[in-house]
């Protein structure tokens, strides 16, 4: 009898021990839950810089990224992601500093200084916050395999490039990666406006640049903050390219009065386009810019700035055919 009631003392003993533990472990519990509710992950938070020569744009607010701009590619259309995770071979400004790259990757490679990735993309954690004169509505996310969340606006996924700077001086702003030499993700890259996500190119300099011919044309200026270079720019047999023409064709945008160099400025003039943005245009053709355009490079590795090689001359759009604008000696 003592061996049994000694049995199911150390019974009872190891149950209300078990008990105890239960109700140790359910405490626990409870209070990570309460915890992790009350701290919830925090979502990228965008703000606007209002500047005079772009206006209100999209930048990061808040952490090691605060002030960094935003921007969008115009190879992102209709759903199709033109800026990828595939590798290929661009050109850097050092002669001999082509890399093995992919057009995009994951925002924690920019803090780490990982240049894998050309333009990584700005994800979040959670929903992406509004700060003051961004519209919330615009704001949402697509995932990407290997990436995250990548925050988008009005549709268009953001990318980060360069660090803020002061006075503001994007150095991704109007760059173009069309074809090799440089990094081919075929288009160009631009800052975002908060008014409605749209590209935001600045206050367009149009001037005159010159073809490997030697012939004359109407260009317009890219990468103006890095490394200045005249595009070539084009006219429309058919008018207007609609969005059909998109992303091959992009209209030369400009927020303000278009400066000139080289070029009347009697023959420049402005359009404006169904979104509300204003299109330039020469003699009162829009013009346009090619998302395959060629440069070339000089014996010392430098890109030619003085023309690209309008390539684009001549081609069928949906409509009509694309011409280069030729200048008078």
């Amino acid at each position: 009898m003592k061996v049994g009631g000694a049995s199911r003392s150390v019974r009872s003993r190891t149950r209300w021990a078990l008990y105890g533990t239960a109700v140790v472990v359910v405490l626990i519990v409870g209070l990570l839950i309460v915890l992790f509710r009350s701290t919830p992950t925090a979502g990228s938070v965008v703000r606007i810089v209002s500047t005079k020569t772009y206006g209100a744009v999209l930048v990061v607010k808040g952490g090691p990224l605060a002030g960094f701009p935003l921007y969008e590619f115009s190879g992102d259309v209709g759903g199709r992601l033109g800026c990828g995770t595939s590798k290929a071979r661009g050109y850097d400004l050092d002669p001999n500093g082509a890399l093995e790259m992919t057009c995009t990757g994951p925002m924690s490679d920019i803090l780490r200084n990982i240049i894998s990735d050309d333009w990584p993309a700005f994800t979040t954690k959670a929903r992406p916050i509004a700060g003051a004169g961004v519209q919330q509505k615009l704001l949402g996310t697509r995932y990407r395999r290997g990436i995250g969340d990548q925050v988008t606006y009005a549709g268009h996924p953001l990318y980060l490039f360069d660090p803020s700077s002061a006075p503001f001086k994007p150095l991704g702003e109007d760059y173009l990666e069309t074809v090799s030499p440089l990094a081919p993700w075929h288009g160009y890259w631009t800052l975002v406006s908060a008014k409605n996500g749209d590209a935001d190119e600045g206050v367009a300099m149009i001037e005159a640049g010159t073809l490997a011919s030697g012939q004359r044309v109407v260009d317009v200026e890219g990468d103006p903050n890095v490394n200045p270079l005249a595009v070539t720019a084009y006219t429309y047999s058919a008018g207007v390219c609609s969005d059909s023409c998109a992303p091959e064709w992009l209209p030369v945008l400009t927020t303000g009065t278009p400066q000139v160099r080289g070029v009347s400025a009697r023959a420049i003039g402005e359009k404006r386009l169904a979104d509300g943005a204003q299109q330039v245009t020469f003699d009162g053709k829009p013009l346009y810019v090619y998302w395959k355009e060629k440069v070339s490079l000089a014996k010392s590795g430098a890109l030619v700035a003085t023309g690209t090689a309008g390539n684009g001359d001549g081609l069928f759009g949906s409509a009509g055919t694309f011409s280069a604008v030729p200048l008078g000696s």
